[in-house]
């Protein structure tokens, strides 16, 4: 397992620590707004089965503490652009509103895997 992404981000009066690990055909997220990060949502996803079509990528929420909406969103967006599994484990303790960061979270997660990808 190699870490390929080690990033904070700044959304409001919150700081949302993300890291990204290649692993075995696979990768493994991280996100929390905890230095220490925590297990939190847990949602695993597989990539479209079919490529080229406009299919969505399968998620399946393993665990969690909260609505896994967000989570989903991003491990689906991460499994799509990577086309790998990828296992999210999904952490907020501060973040009271989910809402509150979806979009701008969502659009930094979206650089970091365009920034992967390529």
């Amino acid at each position: 397992m190699k870490k390929i992404v080690e990033e904070s981000i700044n959304i409001d009066k919150y700081t949302i620590n993300i890291d990204v690990f290649q692993m075995h055909k696979s990768h493994l997220m991280l996100i929390s707004d905890q230095e220490d990060m925590g297990i939190g949502n847990v949602t695993l996803s597989s990539p479209p089965v079919v490529e080229g079509l406009n299919s969505i990528a399968a998620s399946y929420n393993l665990f969690g503490m909260n609505e896994g909406l967000l989570s989903k969103i991003i491990a689906e967006r991460a499994s799509k652009i990577l086309k790998t599994p990828v296992l999210l484990l999904f952490f907020l303790k501060e973040v009271k509103k989910e809402e509150d960061i979806m979009q701008e979270l969502t659009s930094s997660v979206n650089d970091i895997l365009d920034k992967i990808k390529k």
